[in-house]
């Protein structure tokens, strides 16, 4: 005879998740993306950048230069699009917590407007500090503890009632993994405009990636664009600052000379400390910036 188990607390975020995602008319895309050029600076540059983080740099720029792939659609009450005015990445995380192996959503604030190691230390701090020390993670823990039916009341509203705070807490796109150990996704679940998944192992140059894409926002032809252009930032806006830390040229990858690099640092410099005082400035003030950047 066997026996009723309840959901665990993981198991109920990802219920949640699945609820809604059944909602959502997703559609999808697959390529191969050739990266070996990318393989080849990551391994000079140092520290070293995971692939999810350079895949989320790149699409996160698209994002930013695309204002429709910042839009959400919003049902109550009359059906329309609501777009948020920066880029907030929403990557599943996969972690062991009390003797479960659960998702977690590790979020990202304007990934476009921060550096490959910046991200990076974002990265390893959800990867491997304890669940309990990231506040994200309390917070959905907590959550998941909440009956069902408060739960589906609390995304009902993030969705149609309070879209300024569905980025913080949904983001404005999701990231997961496309592939691993020989098995391939054909799309992913989700409540994003678009949802890209990467391939954290590349083969011999060769990146199996996945684009989700909400079809309430995007059609075909539009979201093939995307994927293209971000394929495009990759091997190019990314690729140079992959470049820039190893001290190479983006092309031939031949030493650079003293002057450039003294340069990089310069330029570097600059905008670490333009990022700084964007911190310091307050919500109000820090939009307005956003929007600035975005319309230029």
């Amino acid at each position: 005879m066997g026996k009723r188990l309840p959901l665990s607390n993981g198991r109920r975020l990802v219920d949640d998740v699945i609820h809604i995602s059944n909602k959502m008319p997703m559609a999808a895309f697959s390529a191969d993306w050739d990266v070996a050029l990318i393989s080849k600076l990551r391994r000079m540059a140092k520290p070293k950048i995971s692939w999810n983080v350079l895949m989320m740099k790149a699409h996160a720029i698209v994002c930013q230069q695309m204002p429709e792939l910042r839009r959400c659609y919003v049902r109550f009450p009359w059906a329309h699009l609501y777009q948020h005015h920066q880029n907030v990445c929403m990557m599943t995380i996969g972690r062991r917590h009390k003797g479960e192996e659960r998702l977690f959503f590790a979020r990202f604030n304007e990934p476009d407007n921060q550096t490959l190691v910046e991200l990076q230390e974002q990265y390893d701090k959800y990867r491997k500090d304890p669940v309990e020390d990231i506040k994200q993670f309390r917070h959905q823990i907590a959550f998941a503890k909440c009956p069902e039916l408060v739960r589906r009341f609390g995304w009902w509203v993030l969705f149609n009632m309070w879209p300024q705070k569905r980025a913080s807490h949904m983001g404005t796109f999701g990231m997961s993994i496309s592939g691993y150990k020989g098995a391939r996704a054909n799309g992913h679940l989700g409540f994003n405009a678009t949802i890209l998944g990467t391939d954290p192992t590349p083969k011999q140059g060769i990146a199996h990636m996945v684009l989700t894409f909400d079809h309430q926002i995007l059609d075909g032809a539009p979201a093939t664009e995307v994927f293209a252009e971000s394929r495009r930032m990759l091997i190019t806006a990314v690729a140079k600052e992959l470049a820039d830390m190893a001290g190479v040229n983006q092309n031939t990858l031949e030493p650079l000379s003293a002057e450039e690099i003294e340069q990089i640092r310069i330029n570097f410099a600059e905008k670490k400390q333009q990022r700084e005082a964007e911190k310091k400035m307050n919500r109000k003030e820090k939009r307005a910036m956003t929007e600035a950047r975005n319309a230029a």
